[in-house]
């Protein structure tokens, strides 16, 4: 009995070990190098995939469509992106990731891992992700001075 509680006692040391390793967080400086890609680009769709993501009305992101990203701002985790009519704002939260997608295809159930929210472009998408099922990334858009 004694070995398998020792065998038991290192195995959960390595999980844990492994799980910080894991967990490492982007700097604003890289995520700000990956939205710097979607300046110019126009928006063809945002996917909003977290249940409770969404801190806008959903006829917001219909209005998106055919927006043409001006500029962003990241501070600390907050995400700000400037659009010809709108403001897009993401709080990442402590572990959200912003990854860059070489393809503009929306998010389809069994293509891999659901993203929280996907950004699509006529040139690439942007997905923000997280590592919990518990889906702590929020999206606010809100009408824009034209």
């Amino acid at each position: 009995m004694k070995h398998a509680a020792g065998a038991w006692g290192s195995a959960r040391a390595l999980n844990m070990r492994d799980n910080a390793l894991v967990a490492s967080v982007q700097t604003p400086d890289e995520i700000a190098s990956t939205i710097e890609r979607l300046q110019g680009k126009r928006i063809t769709r945002l996917q909003v995939l977290g249940i409770n993501s969404l801190k806008s009305l959903p006829s917001l992101l219909v209005a998106l469509v055919g927006d043409t990203v001006e500029g962003s701002v990241v501070d600390e985790r907050i995400l700000t992106v400037r659009t010809s009519h709108h403001l897009i704002a993401f709080d990442l939260q402590r572990t959200g990731k912003v990854v860059w997608l070489k393809t503009s295809e929306p998010f389809r159930i069994g293509t891999g891992p659901m993203p929280t929210v996907r950004l699509i472009t006529d040139d690439g998408a942007v997905d923000l992700t997280e590592p919990a099922k518990t889906k702590r990334i929020t999206v606010v858009v809100e009408q824009g001075c034209e």
